[in-house]
């Protein structure tokens, strides 16, 4: 039924270029075993499945948007000088003139690269400072670590002789030596510091809309307890929170963390030249969404422009990492902002040594001039809210028909909970050891050509080698659904939300009943494990 206009919010563009979809007819037998082929080839690994065989890509929302006639016509203008190029002033004046003149902008090739600049740089910089016998700094306090920002944590955290010194190595090979020292940086680096707050408690503003964000109570216990403190590296808030459902971190919860951060740290020496006491950093992503839900959520911000609420986020922080290929809306590159001159220096020699001068950081200028345009872009109110409305679509879809989905709808993807998938008459179909988050990705894959991503037990577990069996089981086992910008109309949404429910009316009559690790590899496991399925009897 045709509802009136006020109903329908259409498209901020027009569709000016088309990519064909291959498999543009995925429910045919004939696919449907070129699908079942192609996973046992990609070992049932969904990042090893050629794009070619997709019909539907939701693996990630990032690089993976369209860009632009603004941003095609930029790279035209791009400047490939090694050094000093036209094309990063216009990237970095891009970038400073939404989050302000006071950062260093320090461009990367994407987020990751950032993350391992900034936790190489500010790790030295602590080992330093614990030269003298001061405690090492090394704790990262965050809402929810995402897997590449973990990784990054571990790689150049370090372990002291008095955590070793507890365990048993003597005897053991290199490898069962390296293997419980990632034990014990997981445990000592990772898990005692993800603070996000309780999301089961939606009956509270922080806990609902904003379950993203970190819960002060536990932070402030660590923040004013005095050798607690002195152990921290960094403060850092991840908007909107990619694991915790891509759910946003309210404005008030973030000036609430700044003033804690200054609080508890005024009186503490500084440790390391030209830095505060204690920094609070942003994973700024998709900060633009972020200041989307604060618009839409938060008293006192409805007439607010997204890019006003993104330069308040931006002035309680003291740098941030980002992936311009999500919010920057291009398909490749990101940045590193700290206000501190002393911490760019440190960056820029080592970026130097392992990526490229500082005035590319592994960009091509045609890169740099699509960031620019893109930045631009993202922060435009008409492009957010058209983006978001489409995701709670999809969700509102699954919802209405039963399909289990976390609740409340998040900003870049529809998360679908795998273990309440997989349950009939409030029994488990797939128990949680045997990754049901998994197996509900690849039989998505395998009838309907879509392609998704697990978050849950294999991004973040650990696994006995034995067995083939997680050690560690998350407590969620989600499918996320990552929507690309710009790229599919609500009728692949529909395509999308049909599938789930009719994978959902038949899931007794999977072929499998989970999935078991054949190989995994110690770090980022979900993009290089293997697996294979467990039949069903």
């Amino acid at each position: 039924m045709i509802k009136k206009p006020i109903n329908y919010r259409f498209e901020p563009f027009k569709i000016k270029m088309v990519e064909p979809i291959q498999v543009a007819d995925p429910l045919t037998e004939s696919a449907t075993k070129r699908r079942e082929e192609v996973l046992e080839q990609a070992h049932y690994n969904l990042f090893y499945v050629p794009a070619q065989d997709i019909s539907i890509d939701l693996l990630t929302d990032s690089g993976t948007g369209s860009m632009s006639q603004d941003q095609w016509s930029a790279m035209m203008l791009a400047d490939e000088s090694y050094a000093q190029a036209i094309s990063f002033t216009r990237f970095e004046k891009a970038i400073q003139d939404i989050i302000s003149t006071d950062f260093h902008i320090i461009p990367t090739h994407q987020g990751r690269a950032a993350e391992n600049l900034l936790f190489y740089a500010l790790n030295e910089m602590a080992a330093d400072a614990s030269s003298d016998g001061r405690p090492l700094r090394r704790r990262v306090l965050i809402n929810s670590f995402f897997d590449t920002t973990a990784a990054n944590v571990m790689l150049h955290g370090a372990l002291t002789e008095e955590d070793i010194g507890g365990v048993n190595v003597t005897g053991l090979s290199s490898g069962a030596r390296r293997k419980i020292e990632i034990n014990l940086k997981r445990e000592l680096l990772i898990g005692r510091n993800q603070l996000v707050v309780d999301q089961s408690r939606n009956d509270l503003f922080e806990h609902g809309m904003f379950g993203g964000n970190i819960d002060l109570d536990r932070l402030e216990t660590i923040l004013k307890d005095d050798p607690a403190r002195a152990e921290v590296l960094l403060v850092m808030l991840t908007t909107t929170n990619n694991t915790g459902g891509g759910l946003p971190v309210s404005m008030a919860n973030l000036r609430a963390v700044r003033q804690m951060v200054d609080h508890y740290s005024k009186n503490d020496p500084v440790w390391a030249d030209g830095l505060p006491p204690l920094m609070l950093f942003m994973d700024a992503c998709r900060y633009a969404e972020n200041a989307y839900f604060i618009q839409q959520h938060e008293p006192g911000y409805s007439d607010k422009s997204v890019k006003d609420i993104a330069g308040e986020m931006w002035s309680l922080v003291d740098g941030g990492t980002m992936s311009a290929k999500k919010d920057g809306m291009a398909n490749m590159g990101g940045f590193l902002a700290c206000r501190s001159g002393q911490l760019k220096q440190r960056v820029w020699e080592h970026m130097v040594e392992i990526e490229s001068f500082f005035t590319y950081g592994g960009l091509s200028g045609h890169d740099m001039e699509a960031v620019a345009v893109g930045m631009r872009e993202g922060v435009e109110d008409a492009r957010v809210t058209q983006r978001i409305m489409q995701v709670q679509r999809l969700w509102r879809w699954l919802k209405d028909e039963g399909i289990p989905v976390k609740e409340p709808c998040g900003g870049h993807g529809v998360f679908v909970q795998g273990r309440k998938f997989w349950e009939k008459d409030s029994r488990p179909l797939i128990a949680p050891e045997d990754l049901p988050g998994h197996t509900l990705a690849n039989e998505l894959f395998r009838r309907y050509g879509i392609r998704g991503c697990e978050i849950g037990t294999i991004m973040f577990g650990d696994y006995i080698a034995e067995t083939g069996k997680p050690a560690i089981t998350s407590p969620d086992d989600n499918v996320r659904l990552a929507i690309p910008r710009r790229v599919y109309t609500d009728t692949h949404l529909q395509y999308v939300a049909a599938s789930l429910v009719d994978l959902y009316s038949e899931r007794t009559k999977s072929p499998w009943r989970g999935m078991k690790f054949s190989y995994r590899p110690d770090a980022l496991p979900h993009f290089l494990s293997h697996f294979t399925p467990i039949k069903a009897s």
